[in-house]
C-alpha cells in the first residue's frame, strides 16, 4: 500500500492537465461555447466523482479504496477546468478576490465537514459499531457524494461566462 498512497495525487496531476487540454480544444475548435464547456466538464466530473465517493464503502480492500479515491480526486480535479477558471470569465479584474472568497467558503466547509464527520463517527461508535467497518463510513461517503451532485447542479443552473463584475 505504501507506493499506492501517491496514486490519488498523481491522478490529480494527470487529470488536471487533461481537463485543461480538453477544455481548450472544445473552446478553440468552437465545438462548444465557453459556458457550455465549463458546465459540461464540471457536471460530468462532479457526477463521476460523486459515484466514486458513494462506492467507496463497498470496497473491502485497500486497493479498492485507493482506486475509488483516485477516481474521485482525479475527476474532482478535472472539474477545475469548469469551475475554477470561471472566476476569470466573470470578473477578470477581480478574479483574485473572487478566488479568495471561494477558497474561504471551501475552507469553512472543510472545517464544518471535519466536525460533522467526527460527530457521525462518534454516533456510530456509541452504537457499538466498528469504526473501520464500511457501514460506519457509508453515510459520510454518501453525504460527500450528494454534495458533489448538489454543487454540480448549482453550477449547471447558475454559472455563466458573461462578465458579472468589471
Amino acid at each position: 500500500m505504501s507506493s499506492s498512497k501517491m496514486t490519488p495525487y498523481l491522478n490529480m496531476f494527470v487529470f488536471s492537465n487533461i481537463g485543461v487540454v480538453v477544455a481548450d480544444r472544445l473552446i478553440t475548435k468552437t465545438i462548444l461555447s465557453v459556458t457550455r464547456t465549463r458546465k459540461l466538464l464540471n457536471t460530468i466530473d462532479f457526477i463521476i466523482a460523486s459515484f466514486a465517493l458513494m462506492a467507496l464503502p463497498l470496497f473491502r480492500t485497500s486497493d479498492g479504496v485507493v482506486f475509488c479515491s483516485s477516481v474521485a480526486l482525479g475527476f474532482l480535479t478535472l472539474g477545475r477546468a469548469g469551475f475554477a477558471i470561471n472566476h476569470m470569465d466573470i470578473a477578470p479584474r477581480y478574479a483574485g478576490i473572487l478566488m479568495g472568497v471561494s477558497n474561504t467558503a471551501g475552507t469553512l466547509a472543510g472545517i464544518v465537514g471535519v466536525g460533522l464527520i467526527g460527530q457521525l463517527l462518534e454516533a456510530s461508535k456509541s452504537t457499538h459499531s466498528d469504526l473501520t467497518s464500511a457501514e460506519s463510513w457509508k453515510s459520510i461517503c454518501f453525504i460527500l457524494g450528494y454534495l458533489c451532485i448538489f454543487s454540480s447542479i448549482v453550477f449547471l443552473l447558475f454559472s455563466t461566462r458573461e462578465r458579472v463584475f468589471d
